[in-house]
């Protein structure tokens, strides 16, 4: 008995039976298709158009703010009163104008460092303090943050306020401990101002600390001194 012939189907009519039926899935869903191309393209877009006017406003703000560095130079090496006076006043415009153009900017944030520091040394520690903190929070994770914040902090123990002061030192040592080279400072300041309201087991611990972890700062030489007075006197008991 002979054995029926197989019928042997060409890869040819395999591959245009997938064409065709993808030709069709396409044909039917061409609508979502030109809405994902469309997103797609609207995105890519998107994308350009901001990484260009990123780019232009850092720029800009850049550019006002050198301008502005140039008046702080000319502000500080000016001796006349009358003429110094006059290049505070549109020093202050200059900055406050980039941070009102450009406010979510670093220049903005630099501005504003800027600012706090020229009112500290007028020793208007209020508005320096103020200023301060809004450049802190400004930009909180750029090297200027932790600066700024340790400058609202020694404007808060110019105007007496001591425990505002140790918040801030505190923060500064919480937040940015791996971000600035003050941290010393901040656990020399605390321990002193403890030391101030006769909190000397507090004040100890703060020079403890200090000694402890950055034994090879101006700062921990200070405490080392604070520790052997402090014990001295007995008051680490």
């Amino acid at each position: 008995m002979e054995s029926k012939p197989k019928i042997i189907v060409p890869d040819k009519v395999e591959e245009k039976n997938f064409v065709d039926n993808v030709s069709d899935f396409i044909g039917k869903h061409k609508v979502v298709f030109i809405a994902a191309a469309a997103a797609v393209v609207a995105a890519l877009l998107f994308i350009g158009i901001f990484s260009i006017v990123s780019n232009s406003v850092a720029n800009s703000s850049a550019r006002a703010m050198e301008q502005a560095r140039d008046k702080i130079t000319a502000y500080g090496a000016e001796s006349d009163a009358a003429k110094k006076a006059d290049l505070e006043k549109a020093l202050i415009v200059d900055l406050d104008a980039v941070v009102k153009k450009w406010p979510g900017s670093f220049s903005a944030q630099e501005a504003l460092y800027s600012e706090a520091s020229l009112y500290a040394s007028k020793k208007d520690w209020v508005n320096s303090e103020k200023v301060a903190l809004a450049a802190t929070a400004k930009l909180p994770k750029t090297y200027l943050a932790p600066l700024a914040l340790e400058l609202a902090a020694i404007a808060a123990e110019e105007q007496s306020k001591p425990d505002v002061a140790m918040d801030y030192y505190s923060k500064l040592i919480a937040q940015y401990k791996e971000d600035t080279p003050n941290i010393p400072h901040a656990y020399f300041s605390i321990a002193r101002l403890k030391e101030a309201k006769s909190d000397w087991k507090g004040a100890l611990a703060s020079y403890d600390k200090l000694v402890s972890t950055y034994p090879d700062s101006d700062w921990a030489k200070l405490a080392k001194d604070r520790q052997i007075y402090l014990r001295s006197k007995g008051y680490d008991k």
